[in-house]
Protein backbone atom coordinates (compact mmCIF):
# COMPACT_ATOMS: atom_id res chain seq x y z
CA UNK A 1 0.00 0.00 0.00
CA UNK A 2 1.14 3.59 -1.36
CA UNK A 3 2.12 5.69 1.78
CA UNK A 4 2.43 9.83 1.73
CA UNK A 5 4.48 12.20 3.76
CA UNK A 6 6.05 15.06 3.49
CA UNK A 7 9.28 16.58 5.79
CA UNK A 8 9.21 19.37 7.66
CA UNK A 9 11.92 21.84 7.00
CA UNK A 10 15.06 22.36 9.61
CA UNK A 11 13.22 25.67 10.73
CA UNK A 12 9.51 24.47 11.09
CA UNK A 13 10.87 21.83 13.06
CA UNK A 14 12.83 24.08 15.45
CA UNK A 15 9.73 25.28 16.91
CA UNK A 16 8.57 21.72 17.72
CA UNK A 17 11.46 21.28 19.26
CA UNK A 18 12.10 24.28 21.10
CA UNK A 19 8.21 24.58 22.42
CA UNK A 20 7.82 23.64 26.36
CA UNK A 21 4.51 22.84 28.21
CA UNK A 22 4.94 26.30 29.36
CA UNK A 23 5.76 28.34 26.12
CA UNK A 24 3.18 27.30 23.13
CA UNK A 25 4.80 28.43 20.10
CA UNK A 26 1.96 29.06 18.11
CA UNK A 27 0.67 32.43 16.25
CA UNK A 28 -2.71 33.83 17.83
CA UNK A 29 -4.71 36.62 15.92
CA UNK A 30 -8.02 37.60 17.43
CA UNK A 31 -10.71 39.08 14.73
CA UNK A 32 -13.56 41.19 16.19
CA UNK A 33 -16.58 41.10 14.09
CA UNK A 34 -19.68 43.29 13.25
CA UNK A 35 -22.49 40.80 14.66
CA UNK A 36 -25.29 41.06 11.99
CA UNK A 37 -24.18 40.29 8.66
CA UNK A 38 -25.20 42.74 6.33
CA UNK A 39 -25.97 40.51 3.60
CA UNK A 40 -29.51 39.46 3.84
CA UNK A 41 -28.96 35.73 4.91
CA UNK A 42 -25.98 35.65 5.71
CA UNK A 43 -24.48 33.11 8.33
CA UNK A 44 -21.68 36.18 9.96
CA UNK A 45 -18.71 35.30 12.21
CA UNK A 46 -20.47 32.95 13.65
CA UNK A 47 -21.07 30.48 10.83
CA UNK A 48 -17.04 30.55 10.01
CA UNK A 49 -17.16 26.88 10.67
CA UNK A 50 -19.29 26.38 7.64
CA UNK A 51 -17.05 29.32 5.68
CA UNK A 52 -13.91 26.90 6.58
CA UNK A 53 -16.16 23.48 5.78
CA UNK A 54 -16.61 24.82 2.05
CA UNK A 55 -12.79 26.15 1.90
CA UNK A 56 -10.48 23.44 3.72
CA UNK A 57 -10.04 21.60 0.45
CA UNK A 58 -7.77 24.97 -0.40
CA UNK A 59 -5.15 24.66 2.66
CA UNK A 60 -4.29 20.68 2.76
CA UNK A 61 -2.45 21.22 5.50
CA UNK A 62 -5.24 21.94 8.01
CA UNK A 63 -6.09 18.32 7.04
CA UNK A 64 -2.68 16.98 8.25
CA UNK A 65 -0.37 16.17 11.90
CA UNK A 66 3.04 15.76 12.50
CA UNK A 67 4.35 12.29 12.56
CA UNK A 68 7.72 11.97 14.57
CA UNK A 69 10.64 10.08 13.46
CA UNK A 70 12.04 7.26 15.71
CA UNK A 71 15.38 8.32 17.69
CA UNK A 72 14.70 11.75 15.73
CA UNK A 73 16.65 10.04 13.46
CA UNK A 74 14.75 12.55 10.58
CA UNK A 75 13.07 15.84 11.23
CA UNK A 76 9.16 15.09 11.57
CA UNK A 77 6.81 14.54 8.63
CA UNK A 78 3.74 15.66 7.73
CA UNK A 79 0.81 13.17 7.46
CA UNK A 80 -2.96 13.11 6.93
CA UNK A 81 -4.87 12.71 9.44
CA UNK A 82 -7.35 9.77 9.33
CA UNK A 83 -9.25 10.71 12.47
CA UNK A 84 -9.84 14.81 11.09
CA UNK A 85 -12.57 16.44 12.01
CA UNK A 86 -14.12 19.91 11.69
CA UNK A 87 -15.44 20.27 15.08
CA UNK A 88 -12.55 19.21 16.92
CA UNK A 89 -10.91 22.64 15.72
CA UNK A 90 -14.01 24.87 15.99
CA UNK A 91 -14.45 25.24 19.40
CA UNK A 92 -16.96 28.10 20.67
CA UNK A 93 -17.53 29.82 24.20
CA UNK A 94 -19.99 32.38 25.29
CA UNK A 95 -19.22 35.02 27.30
CA UNK A 96 -21.33 35.95 30.26
CA UNK A 97 -23.05 39.22 30.70
CA UNK A 98 -22.03 42.32 30.34
CA UNK A 99 -19.24 41.03 28.02
CA UNK A 100 -16.60 43.42 28.38
CA UNK A 101 -13.48 43.50 26.50
CA UNK A 102 -11.52 42.56 30.20
CA UNK A 103 -13.91 39.12 30.09
CA UNK A 104 -13.20 38.75 26.35
CA UNK A 105 -9.18 39.34 26.95
CA UNK A 106 -9.49 36.54 29.84
CA UNK A 107 -10.76 34.41 27.59
CA UNK A 108 -8.40 34.84 24.91
CA UNK A 109 -5.21 34.36 27.15
CA UNK A 110 -6.70 31.56 28.82
CA UNK A 111 -6.80 29.64 25.45
CA UNK A 112 -3.26 31.32 24.63
CA UNK A 113 -1.63 29.51 27.44
CA UNK A 114 -3.07 26.05 26.45
CA UNK A 115 -0.73 24.29 24.05
CA UNK A 116 -2.51 22.68 20.58
CA UNK A 117 -2.57 19.01 20.88
CA UNK A 118 0.30 17.75 18.80
CA UNK A 119 -2.05 14.57 18.01
CA UNK A 120 -4.11 16.61 15.99
CA UNK A 121 -3.56 19.04 13.07
CA UNK A 122 -2.25 21.92 14.86
CA UNK A 123 -4.67 25.04 14.71
CA UNK A 124 -7.89 25.89 16.11
CA UNK A 125 -10.43 28.27 15.83
CA UNK A 126 -12.73 29.93 19.41
CA UNK A 127 -16.25 31.95 18.18
CA UNK A 128 -16.30 34.06 21.04
CA UNK A 129 -20.04 34.98 21.42
CA UNK A 130 -21.56 37.25 24.35
CA UNK A 131 -19.74 40.25 23.62
CA UNK A 132 -21.00 43.63 23.85
CA UNK A 133 -22.68 45.02 21.04
CA UNK A 134 -23.56 41.65 19.26
CA UNK A 135 -19.87 41.50 18.74
CA UNK A 136 -18.19 38.43 18.04
CA UNK A 137 -14.51 37.30 18.42
CA UNK A 138 -12.65 34.58 16.94
CA UNK A 139 -9.74 33.53 18.37
CA UNK A 140 -7.46 32.17 15.68
CA UNK A 141 -4.11 29.65 16.14
CA UNK A 142 -1.65 28.06 14.54
CA UNK A 143 1.66 26.83 15.64
CA UNK A 144 4.72 28.26 13.99
CA UNK A 145 5.60 25.18 12.86
CA UNK A 146 3.43 25.29 9.73
CA UNK A 147 2.85 29.08 9.40
CA UNK A 148 4.24 32.06 10.17
CA UNK A 149 2.94 35.55 10.62
CA UNK A 150 3.09 37.07 7.12
CA UNK A 151 2.03 33.38 5.75
CA UNK A 152 -1.23 33.36 8.29
CA UNK A 153 -2.83 36.43 6.89
CA UNK A 154 -2.42 34.98 3.20
CA UNK A 155 -4.81 32.20 5.23
CA UNK A 156 -6.61 34.52 6.87
CA UNK A 157 -7.66 36.02 3.72
CA UNK A 158 -8.43 32.77 2.05
CA UNK A 159 -11.08 32.81 4.89
CA UNK A 160 -12.01 36.47 4.88
CA UNK A 161 -13.97 37.94 1.57
CA UNK A 162 -13.13 41.59 0.38
CA UNK A 163 -16.90 42.04 0.12
CA UNK A 164 -19.81 41.34 2.26
CA UNK A 165 -21.35 39.33 -0.48
CA UNK A 166 -19.15 35.94 0.37
CA UNK A 167 -17.18 33.69 -2.24
CA UNK A 168 -18.04 29.78 -2.83
CA UNK A 169 -15.21 28.48 -4.31
CA UNK A 170 -15.11 25.37 -6.83
CA UNK A 171 -15.78 22.69 -4.33
CA UNK A 172 -13.00 19.51 -4.75
CA UNK A 173 -13.06 17.46 -7.95
CA UNK A 174 -13.36 15.06 -4.87
CA UNK A 175 -14.17 14.00 -1.40
CA UNK A 176 -11.41 14.18 0.69
CA UNK A 177 -9.96 10.92 1.67
CA UNK A 178 -6.72 10.96 4.12
CA UNK A 179 -3.71 8.95 2.90
CA UNK A 180 -2.44 6.31 4.32
CA UNK A 181 0.54 7.00 6.60
CA UNK A 182 4.23 5.72 7.05
CA UNK A 183 4.88 3.55 9.90
CA UNK A 184 8.03 5.04 12.22
CA UNK A 185 9.75 2.23 10.95
CA UNK A 186 9.28 2.96 7.68
CA UNK A 187 10.25 6.64 8.36
CA UNK A 188 13.19 5.14 10.25
CA UNK A 189 14.24 2.63 7.39
CA UNK A 190 14.62 5.64 5.40
CA UNK A 191 17.56 7.18 7.17
CA UNK A 192 19.73 3.74 7.18
CA UNK A 193 18.49 2.51 3.42
CA UNK A 194 17.49 6.04 1.83
CA UNK A 195 20.45 8.69 2.21
CA UNK A 196 19.83 10.39 -0.61
CA UNK A 197 16.52 11.41 0.69
CA UNK A 198 17.94 12.88 4.53
CA UNK A 199 16.98 15.99 5.84
CA UNK A 200 20.67 15.84 7.27
CA UNK A 201 22.27 14.72 4.73
CA UNK A 202 25.62 16.95 5.21
CA UNK A 203 26.82 20.66 3.79
CA UNK A 204 28.37 19.23 0.40
CA UNK A 205 31.20 21.47 -1.76
CA UNK A 206 27.86 23.52 -3.22
CA UNK A 207 27.16 24.04 0.34
CA UNK A 208 29.82 25.36 1.18
CA UNK A 209 30.36 27.52 -1.91
CA UNK A 210 26.59 29.15 -1.21
CA UNK A 211 27.84 29.96 2.33
CA UNK A 212 31.11 31.26 1.33
CA UNK A 213 29.65 33.95 -0.37
CA UNK A 214 26.81 35.45 1.92
CA UNK A 215 26.93 38.89 2.67
CA UNK A 216 30.03 38.81 5.32
CA UNK A 217 29.06 42.42 6.85
CA UNK A 218 25.64 41.20 7.68
CA UNK A 219 27.24 37.81 9.20
CA UNK A 220 29.63 40.26 11.28
CA UNK A 221 26.75 42.63 12.51
CA UNK A 222 24.68 39.61 13.48
CA UNK A 223 27.48 37.18 15.14
CA UNK A 224 28.54 40.68 17.66
CA UNK A 225 24.68 40.97 18.20
CA UNK A 226 24.73 37.80 19.41
CA UNK A 227 27.83 37.89 21.97
CA UNK A 228 27.55 41.28 22.83
CA UNK A 229 26.84 41.37 26.80
CA UNK A 230 23.51 43.22 27.66
CA UNK A 231 21.21 44.09 30.81
CA UNK A 232 18.37 42.13 31.64
CA UNK A 233 15.51 43.88 32.16
CA UNK A 234 13.03 42.32 34.16
CA UNK A 235 10.87 40.60 32.28
CA UNK A 236 14.02 38.82 31.39
CA UNK A 237 13.63 35.69 33.55
CA UNK A 238 12.21 32.13 33.37
CA UNK A 239 8.38 32.17 32.45
CA UNK A 240 5.42 30.48 33.70
CA UNK A 241 2.62 28.94 32.16
CA UNK A 242 0.19 31.84 32.38
CA UNK A 243 -0.86 34.43 30.00
CA UNK A 244 -1.80 38.07 30.39
CA UNK A 245 -2.32 40.68 27.44
CA UNK A 246 -3.82 44.46 25.90
CA UNK A 247 -4.60 45.37 22.20
CA UNK A 248 -4.43 49.09 21.20
CA UNK A 249 -5.78 50.57 18.18
CA UNK A 250 -3.96 54.03 16.70
CA UNK A 251 -5.01 55.84 13.61
CA UNK A 252 -2.25 54.18 10.88
CA UNK A 253 -2.40 58.23 9.27
CA UNK A 254 -0.14 58.86 12.60
CA UNK A 255 2.72 56.56 11.51
CA UNK A 256 2.37 57.72 8.27
CA UNK A 257 2.90 61.45 9.02
CA UNK A 258 5.91 60.72 10.35
CA UNK A 259 7.58 58.77 7.83
CA UNK A 260 6.99 62.03 5.42
CA UNK A 261 8.17 64.41 8.32
CA UNK A 262 11.47 62.39 8.87
CA UNK A 263 11.71 60.71 6.02
CA UNK A 264 11.99 57.14 7.34
CA UNK A 265 9.81 53.75 7.43
CA UNK A 266 6.43 53.23 8.82
CA UNK A 267 8.73 50.40 10.82
CA UNK A 268 11.01 52.94 11.82
CA UNK A 269 8.37 54.85 13.18
CA UNK A 270 6.69 52.41 15.37
CA UNK A 271 10.03 51.44 16.46
CA UNK A 272 10.27 54.72 17.36
CA UNK A 273 6.66 55.24 19.66
CA UNK A 274 7.95 51.91 21.45
CA UNK A 275 11.28 53.25 22.27
CA UNK A 276 9.50 56.41 23.63
CA UNK A 277 7.15 54.74 25.96
CA UNK A 278 9.63 51.75 27.12
CA UNK A 279 11.59 54.62 28.46
CA UNK A 280 8.42 56.17 30.29
CA UNK A 281 7.46 52.96 31.51
CA UNK A 282 10.44 51.66 32.94
CA UNK A 283 11.09 55.51 34.45
CA UNK A 284 7.71 55.22 35.95
CA UNK A 285 8.23 51.79 37.14
CA UNK A 286 11.32 52.90 39.41
CA UNK A 287 13.56 51.37 37.06
CA UNK A 288 16.84 53.02 35.13
CA UNK A 289 15.77 52.98 31.63
CA UNK A 290 19.18 51.45 29.71
CA UNK A 291 20.21 53.47 26.93
CA UNK A 292 19.27 50.79 24.61
CA UNK A 293 17.63 47.78 24.32
CA UNK A 294 18.68 45.06 22.17
CA UNK A 295 14.92 44.09 19.80
CA UNK A 296 14.50 41.55 17.64
CA UNK A 297 12.13 42.52 14.67
CA UNK A 298 11.45 39.45 12.39
CA UNK A 299 11.71 40.32 8.71
CA UNK A 300 10.05 37.85 6.00
CA UNK A 301 11.60 37.14 3.22
CA UNK A 302 9.11 35.54 1.51
CA UNK A 303 9.20 35.75 -2.54
CA UNK A 304 5.38 36.88 -4.06
CA UNK A 305 5.03 33.40 -5.70
CA UNK A 306 5.33 32.28 -1.86
CA UNK A 307 2.00 33.57 -0.77
CA UNK A 308 -0.73 31.46 0.54
CA UNK A 309 2.64 28.84 0.94
CA UNK A 310 2.39 27.56 4.38
CA UNK A 311 5.69 27.15 6.27
CA UNK A 312 7.99 29.57 7.79
CA UNK A 313 9.80 32.38 5.12
CA UNK A 314 11.18 34.44 8.29
CA UNK A 315 14.03 35.86 8.94
CA UNK A 316 15.21 39.06 11.36
CA UNK A 317 17.45 42.07 12.26
CA UNK A 318 18.25 42.51 15.92
CA UNK A 319 17.81 46.50 16.38
CA UNK A 320 19.21 48.23 19.33
CA UNK A 321 16.46 50.07 20.19
CA UNK A 322 17.79 53.87 21.85
CA UNK A 323 15.27 53.88 25.00
CA UNK A 324 17.41 56.52 27.04
CA UNK A 325 16.84 59.65 28.03
CA UNK A 326 16.97 61.21 24.71
CA UNK A 327 14.38 63.56 22.42
CA UNK A 328 11.79 61.70 20.41
CA UNK A 329 13.53 63.14 17.14
CA UNK A 330 16.42 62.29 17.74
CA UNK A 331 15.24 58.64 18.66
CA UNK A 332 13.73 58.40 15.28
CA UNK A 333 17.02 59.84 14.00
CA UNK A 334 18.97 56.86 15.58
CA UNK A 335 16.55 53.99 14.64
CA UNK A 336 16.13 55.04 11.27
CA UNK A 337 19.87 55.03 10.84
CA UNK A 338 20.38 51.56 13.02
CA UNK A 339 17.93 49.86 10.11
CA UNK A 340 19.13 51.74 7.44
CA UNK A 341 22.67 50.52 8.20
CA UNK A 342 21.22 46.57 8.75
CA UNK A 343 19.46 46.86 5.61
CA UNK A 344 22.57 48.34 3.69
CA UNK A 345 24.97 45.17 5.43
CA UNK A 346 22.29 42.82 4.76
CA UNK A 347 22.14 41.47 7.96
CA UNK A 348 18.96 39.81 7.96
CA UNK A 349 19.75 38.01 4.45
CA UNK A 350 22.58 36.61 6.69
CA UNK A 351 20.36 35.62 9.41
CA UNK A 352 18.43 34.10 6.57
CA UNK A 353 21.44 32.06 5.29
CA UNK A 354 22.32 31.67 9.43
CA UNK A 355 18.69 29.58 9.99
CA UNK A 356 19.59 27.95 6.65
CA UNK A 357 22.65 26.26 7.82
CA UNK A 358 19.84 24.16 10.40
CA UNK A 359 19.14 22.28 7.12
CA UNK A 360 22.12 20.94 7.45
CA UNK A 361 22.09 19.77 10.64
CA UNK A 362 21.36 16.51 11.68
CA UNK A 363 17.91 16.60 13.78
CA UNK A 364 19.23 15.20 16.37
CA UNK A 365 21.56 18.12 16.68
CA UNK A 366 18.21 20.80 16.24
CA UNK A 367 16.14 18.20 18.93
CA UNK A 368 18.97 19.12 21.67
CA UNK A 369 19.54 23.16 20.07
CA UNK A 370 14.96 23.64 20.81
CA UNK A 371 15.92 21.84 24.04
CA UNK A 372 18.95 23.88 25.60
CA UNK A 373 18.70 27.64 23.63
CA UNK A 374 17.06 29.89 25.74
CA UNK A 375 15.75 32.18 22.79
CA UNK A 376 16.03 31.95 19.72
CA UNK A 377 16.37 36.12 19.23
CA UNK A 378 20.21 36.37 19.31
CA UNK A 379 20.38 37.74 22.41
CA UNK A 380 17.63 39.98 22.51
CA UNK A 381 15.71 41.24 25.10
CA UNK A 382 12.27 41.90 23.50
CA UNK A 383 10.78 40.26 20.50
CA UNK A 384 8.92 43.23 17.80
CA UNK A 385 7.01 41.71 15.11
CA UNK A 386 5.45 44.33 12.71
CA UNK A 387 3.14 42.64 10.04
CA UNK A 388 1.40 44.80 7.35
CA UNK A 389 -1.75 43.98 6.43
CA UNK A 390 -4.72 44.94 3.91
CA UNK A 391 -6.02 48.26 4.00
CA UNK A 392 -9.33 47.74 3.08
CA UNK A 393 -12.44 46.42 5.22
CA UNK A 394 -12.41 42.34 5.30
CA UNK A 395 -15.94 40.43 6.29
CA UNK A 396 -17.20 36.78 7.00
CA UNK A 397 -20.36 36.26 5.78
CA UNK A 398 -20.97 39.25 5.48
CA UNK A 399 -19.83 40.73 8.51
CA UNK A 400 -17.19 43.39 9.03
CA UNK A 401 -14.00 42.56 10.83
CA UNK A 402 -13.48 45.80 13.07
CA UNK A 403 -10.70 44.98 14.58
CA UNK A 404 -7.60 42.36 14.36
CA UNK A 405 -5.31 41.50 17.15
CA UNK A 406 -1.88 39.95 16.79
CA UNK A 407 -0.68 38.27 19.58
CA UNK A 408 3.30 36.61 19.15
CA UNK A 409 4.46 33.62 21.37
CA UNK A 410 6.81 34.10 24.80
CA UNK A 411 10.17 32.54 24.89
CA UNK A 412 12.05 31.12 27.47
CA UNK A 413 13.24 34.59 29.52
CA UNK A 414 11.11 36.91 27.56
CA UNK A 415 7.92 37.36 29.84
CA UNK A 416 6.94 40.53 27.21
CA UNK A 417 6.10 40.26 23.71
CA UNK A 418 5.06 43.03 20.95
CA UNK A 419 2.85 42.38 18.00
CA UNK A 420 1.53 44.69 15.33
CA UNK A 421 -0.98 44.51 12.38
CA UNK A 422 -1.96 47.09 10.01
CA UNK A 423 -5.13 46.94 9.42
CA UNK A 424 -8.06 49.38 7.66
CA UNK A 425 -6.01 52.21 8.36
CA UNK A 426 -5.56 51.33 11.90
CA UNK A 427 -2.34 49.91 13.41
CA UNK A 428 -3.29 47.50 16.12
CA UNK A 429 -0.95 46.38 18.73
CA UNK A 430 -0.95 43.34 20.70
CA UNK A 431 1.17 42.71 23.85
CA UNK A 432 1.83 39.45 25.67
CA UNK A 433 3.15 38.84 29.05
CA UNK A 434 3.53 36.52 32.09
CA UNK A 435 1.57 38.15 34.57
CA UNK A 436 3.84 36.90 37.07
CA UNK A 437 6.88 38.81 35.62
CA UNK A 438 5.18 42.00 33.65
CA UNK A 439 1.77 42.44 35.77
CA UNK A 440 1.50 46.15 34.81
CA UNK A 441 0.88 45.59 30.80
CA UNK A 442 -1.93 48.05 31.11
CA UNK A 443 0.55 50.56 31.82
CA UNK A 444 2.76 50.06 29.03
CA UNK A 445 0.00 50.25 26.58
CA UNK A 446 -1.01 53.61 28.01
CA UNK A 447 2.69 54.33 27.47
CA UNK A 448 2.17 53.81 23.92
CA UNK A 449 -0.90 55.43 23.51
CA UNK A 450 0.87 58.09 24.67
CA UNK A 451 4.10 58.02 23.10
CA UNK A 452 2.49 57.84 19.67
CA UNK A 453 -0.15 61.22 20.32
CA UNK A 454 3.09 63.01 21.01
CA UNK A 455 4.79 61.88 17.52
CA UNK A 456 1.54 62.79 15.93
CA UNK A 457 2.16 66.14 17.75
CA UNK A 458 5.65 66.53 16.64
CA UNK A 459 4.69 65.54 13.36
CA UNK A 460 2.01 67.93 12.66
CA UNK A 461 4.14 70.79 14.14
Amino acid sequence: MKTWFEPLGARDAWFLYAERPDTPLDLATVYVFEGASQVPGGRGAQGIEETIAERLHLVPRYRQRVKRVPFHLEHPVWVDDANFDLGSHVRREVLPPPGTGAQFRAVAMRIMARPLDKRRPLWEITVVSGLQDGRVGIVNRAHHAMIDGASSLDIATLLLDATPEPYTPPPPAEPWRPRPAPSGWDLARRFFWDPLSRTGGGVGLRGLRTAWRQPWRGWYGLGRSMVAQDRELFWNRAIGPQRTGRGLKLPLAGFKALKERYKCTVNDAILAVIAESLHHWLKARGDRPPEKIRVFCPVSVREAGDRGQLGNRISGMVVEMPTGAIPIEERLRRIQYTTGDLKRTRQAVAADKLAGLAEWAPPTLLVLAGRVMSTPQAGAKLNVTNIPGPQVPLYSGGAELLEVWPFAPLYPSMGLGVAIVSYNGFVHFGLTADPGLVPDVEDFARHIRTAAESCLALASS
